[in-house]
């Protein structure tokens, strides 16, 4: 166990093809290609009244795409795990809190903690500190707000949010509004810089961030990991008569003889007279068939882009961090996230509710820069120790060479296991000078070709809510509320 480290790719770019033998024959109602979070709750909410004529295929041994928790030992599956992907529920998204009370889910809120910022060479505990590094950006004005918050109301509110749909790029937008120093401002003191590297739509992020922005800012975290939602809603769907097939990936889905749909499996041929596509693009992309075909073909589809990250998560033989402080203040003072723009590092956070705190664990890395991830592929490559000694260079600089924190320097043992995770399609947004919004992608993807009983659902197709399972959750709501008659809240 000592050591043990994985370099992991998320579903949808692996897994066997079919060879072309006819399979044997499968007949569904609805067919739903992909067990994320997406997928899964549409066969949850279909299966009490279609039973088995729902069937759902997984190309992983096991559900959830991004909710993916791990266990410490693997050889015992049921003791505590992990999110190496998804972790949290947030303040506000109403539907997790109902789908978690729905399933009988304990939630942890843990109490308030400090971060830890190292930008320009400066180290501090609030954005605020930093404000000096960037001359020349437009001050706050608003004793009310914080820097941050005042500046990303001048790209939502300002009077050129009128013309965001004629620049290249969020990029561009940004600069325009807020200057290169506002711009790199925002970038610093993020932990996801893909928003502000990536060609992104104007529009479409402006448009996410008049919702994600006020979405505050409590988290709270399931015992025994998120992966809870997916082991209720796989439960409850199979109790209800919902066939679920794991290891099972789709390989073509084109139009039947006769009507409804014909998809290829290693194992099945399957007819369904519906089909719900919960895949993300690069599973899709993956797939023949003259559906599949022509939904890529739509400029709705080609307008998404995807963001690739890798989390690297370790546990240790003690809380190494237990004691990092804000000296400064007499309680709540203890560090539970750091993040730095000198180090592929990136962002360390340190669980602090109960369930994962007993774990000794910590999600060391969790990067989206693009040569970041790839440095981290590369170095993942070379092993567990050459990524380990490349995480203790990160973690060295962030607390032992700030000069801020108590203690001053901190000993930092080896880690006693470490999981790298790529995910090659973290989460989406719409790519710059995108022929959508946000809504009418949503919208389109309920139905991307006219008259066709197909759909697509999941965070990919909701990047209103991008990064979050709640915008997959919200993708699968809208599909049965518009296209199965359910009334469904949420949305």
């Amino acid at each position: 166990m000592a050591g043990a480290a994985a370099l992991l790719f998320a579903a949808g770019c692996g897994g066997s093809e079919a060879d072309g033998a006819e399979g044997e024959p499968l007949d569904c109602e609805v067919a739903i290609v992909g067990g994320g979070p997406g997928g899964l709750h549409t066969a949850f909410r279909l299966a009490p009244t279609l039973k088995a004529g729902v069937c759902l295929f997984e190309r992983e041994a096991t559900l959830g795409g991004r909710i993916h928790d791990v266990p410490f030992d693997e050889q015992d599956p049921e003791g505590p795990r992990v999110g190496v992907g998804a972790r949290r529920v947030m303040e506000g998204q109403e539907v997790l809190f109902a789908l978690a009370e729905e399933l009988g889910l304990e939630l942890q809120t843990p109490g308030p903690a400090i971060d830890l910022i190292n930008a320009r060479g400066t180290f501090a505990f609030t954005k605020d500190e930093l404000v000096p590094l960037y001359p020349g950006m437009p001050l706050d004005q608003d004793p009310d707000l914080d820097q941050e918050t005042w500046l990303y109301d001048q790209l939502r509110f300002g009077p050129e949010r009128a013309n965001a749909d004629k620049y290249p790029d969020f990029r561009s937008y940004a600069q325009a509004v807020i200057g290169s120093e506002g711009h790199a401002f925002l970038r610093d003191m993020s932990r996801f810089r893909a928003d502000f590297d990536y060609p992104l739509d104007a529009r479409g992020y402006l448009d996410y961030l008049d919702e994600e922005w006020d979405v505050c800012c409590t988290p709270s975290y399931p015992v025994g990991g998120m992966s809870r939602f997916i082991v209720g809603m796989q439960a409850a769907a199979e109790k209800a008569g919902a066939r679920v097939f794991t290891e099972e990936p789709v390989t073509e889905i084109r139009r039947a003889e006769g009507g409804g749909y014909a998809l290829t499996t290693a194992k099945y041929a399957v007819t369904a007279r519906k089909v719900v596509i919960a895949a993300p693009p690069v599973a899709v992309d993956l797939m023949s068939g003259d559906l599949v075909e022509e939904i890529r073909a739509q400029p709705a589809y080609q307008d998404i882009i995807a963001v690739p990250v890798v989390t690297i998560t370790q546990w240790w033989p003690t809380a190494w961090w237990a004691d990092i402080v804000n000296p400064n203040l007499d309680a709540d003072n203890h560090v539970w996230r750091a993040w730095t723009t000198e180090h592929c590092l990136n962002f360390i956070e340190i669980p602090n509710d109960d369930y994962a705190a007993a774990q000794k664990v910590t999600r060391s890395v969790y990067d989206d820069e693009l040569d970041c991830t790839n440095f981290w592929e590369e170095v993942a490559r070379d092993g567990t120790e050459a990524v380990e000694e490349e995480v203790r260079r990160g973690l060295l600089h962030l607390f032992n060479e700030n000069g801020i924190t108590e203690p001053a320097k901190v000993t930092i043992p080896k880690p006693v296991k470490t999981h790298v995770q790529v995910w090659p399609a973290a989460w989406h947004w719409l790519s710059a000078g995108a022929s959508v919004t946000n809504a009418e992608l949503f919208e389109w993807a309920t139905q991307p070709l006219k008259g066709e009983d197909v759909a697509l659902v999941g965070e990919a197709y909701n990047v209103q809510r991008s990064g979050w399972s709640d915008g997959a959750y919200k993708s699968s709501i809208n599909l049965l509320n518009k296209r199965y008659g359910m009334k469904l809240p949420g949305l």
